[in-house]
């Protein structure tokens, strides 16, 4: 399994996973694509596996596709698996502390205000909160709820993740003091280094992120079936 994709699938945990004939599959009752899908571990692995897998769980099969696996890529494709959301993998150091506003409210449990922010059904908030249940996490919400997100901290390492803005609180700087108080909280923490996943054609995310210091470290598709 790619490195990145062991440290992405160990900081957003799939609720269930099992190995079979060289996959990893994860399932989460169909909240997130990253909490449901398939990761290659040996190169030459049957896709209908996967297939076969998703669709006994009434789930949409999908397979998550890292650098070095060109080749799974390519039967995935011929199998009729379209390719979705390219996702960049951004990385930094947290050697220093970083000077929060100290504004964000930060807590071990999501807040009501936390879950407000998610988008979907109540099944999806439930789902995510489950997922990152599973974890070591710290939960920050803006002042009045107009922002929130999430760190994941592993060790040295943190995973920013689920940063939302309320849409009438978008372009005030509410997402830059989130993801300082939350790197802050982090560093407190032990970390000493931070990645973020973000959908690649998401420009005003991904210039935030770069005003942090954040750089491209690795890359990834999803390819679902259909």
């Amino acid at each position: 399994m790619h490195e990145w994709a062991r440290r992405v699938a160990a900081d957003w945990p799939a609720l269930e996973a099992v190995e079979r004939g060289g996959w990893r599959l994860g399932r989460s009752d169909g909240v997130t694509k990253r909490a449901n899908c398939a990761l290659v571990l040996e190169p030459g692995a049957d896709v209908d596996v996967v297939t076969d897998f998703y669709r006994g769980c009434l789930l949409t099969p999908c397979v998550q596709v890292w650098p070095g696996e060109e080749e799974t890529d390519a039967r995935l494709e011929r199998a009729g698996y379209r390719m979705v959301e390219p996702t960049l993998v951004l990385g930094r150091g947290l050697a220093e502390r970083p000077a929060g506003p100290g504004t964000t409210g930060i807590g071990t449990r999501p807040a009501a205000q936390w879950s407000a922010l998610t988008a979907g059904s109540e099944h999806q908030v439930r789902g995510i909160e489950r997922v990152l249940g599973r974890v070591a996490a710290g939960y920050g919400v803006a002042p009045d709820g107009e922002g929130r997100g999430c760190v994941v901290v592993d060790g040295e390492s943190a995973a920013i993740c689920a940063m939302v803005t309320a849409a009438g609180s978008r372009g005030r700087g509410v997402g830059r003091g989130v993801l300082e108080d939350l790197l802050a909280w982090a560093h407190d923490r032990g970390a000493r280094s931070a990645y973020l996943c973000v959908v690649e054609g998401n420009g005003p995310a991904i210039g935030l992120y770069e005003g942090f210091g954040f750089v491209p470290v690795s890359r990834y598709h999803n390819r679902v079936l259909g």
